[in-house]
């Protein structure tokens, strides 16, 4: 019977699988969750929040995960921390996070989701221009005793590369276990962070593993230019750690 039913669904243009069969490559906290190295209460980064759409995901595989938000912009900012309100765990951060300390004066997109630190050819937003405070992943850290981070995922438009570098010494102990990026692998796409660097950055110079590419499906069924991805990387000498005082600790 169950045979049948998969060759019916099949014929039909549909694919079902078990959590377990579900093959590799196409849900990435899944595959974070499948690999059971990582506990059930994960530090994660989520480095340019928006509205809180990899927050909530964050929260549905692991709820009682303890979440930094950073999203400098205000308008998205604002509906991140209605999004919070509901949720526990949950630090929304007003930074931008990049390769050294200080700030910026930056247009906002009209479309949020393409904020970006980078000069920008998506339309301009009819408010004013924001003073854009930005932090290192290194310096943040030590800031707020953190000494490892589990789950970090950047999605900045095209600063990508900048957040990572100013994680270096953290890259460079193992202390982000599983690091997502959105990257580009078109020469003509100025939005969004080129890959070759990014996996240079990290598998080359950190010695991270390349796990893959996820969400793939602009790459091939938009017709635009501006095509993405991302990539997810893990830590070769991964080790999870206890964080917080009276969470759940984990030994080295």
């Amino acid at each position: 019977m169950k045979r049948w039913i998969k060759g019916v669904t099949r014929r039909m243009g549909l694919h079902f699988h078990t959590d377990a069969s579900l093959p590799t490559g196409v849900d990435w906290l899944h595959d974070i969750r499948r690999s059971g190295r990582v506990g059930r209460a994960p530090i994660c980064f989520d480095v340019g929040a928006n509205v809180g759409q990899t927050v909530l995901e964050l929260k549905r595989s692991w709820p009682d995960a303890l979440i930094h938000a950073f999203e400098p912009f205000s308008q998205p900012r604002a509906e991140l921390l209605s999004v919070a309100s509901s949720l526990s765990e949950v630090t929304v951060v007003d930074l931008a996070l990049g390769a050294e300390p200080g700030s910026a004066v930056v247009q906002p997109r009209e479309l949020s989701v393409l904020n970006s630190l980078l000069p920008s050819t998506a339309p301009p937003s009819v408010g004013p221009a924001e003073t854009i405070r930005i932090e290192t992943v290194d310096r943040y850290c030590d800031a707020h005793g953190i000494d490892a981070v589990d789950v970090f995922k950047t999605d900045t438009e095209g600063y990508d590369l900048d957040v990572l570098r100013g994680a270096d010494r953290m890259l460079a102990n193992q202390c982000l276990s599983y690091v997502h990026v959105e990257v580009t692998l078109l020469h003509d796409n100025s939005q969004n962070t080129a890959f070759q660097p990014v996996f240079d950055f990290l598998a080359a110079h950190h010695r991270y593993r390349f796990l893959g590419l996820y969400e793939t499906y602009p790459l091939h069924h938009f017709d635009e230019p501006n095509l993405f991805c991302n990539a997810l990387f893990v830590a070769r000498d991964l080790r999870v750690i206890g964080h917080v005082p009276g969470r759940e600790q984990r030994p080295r």
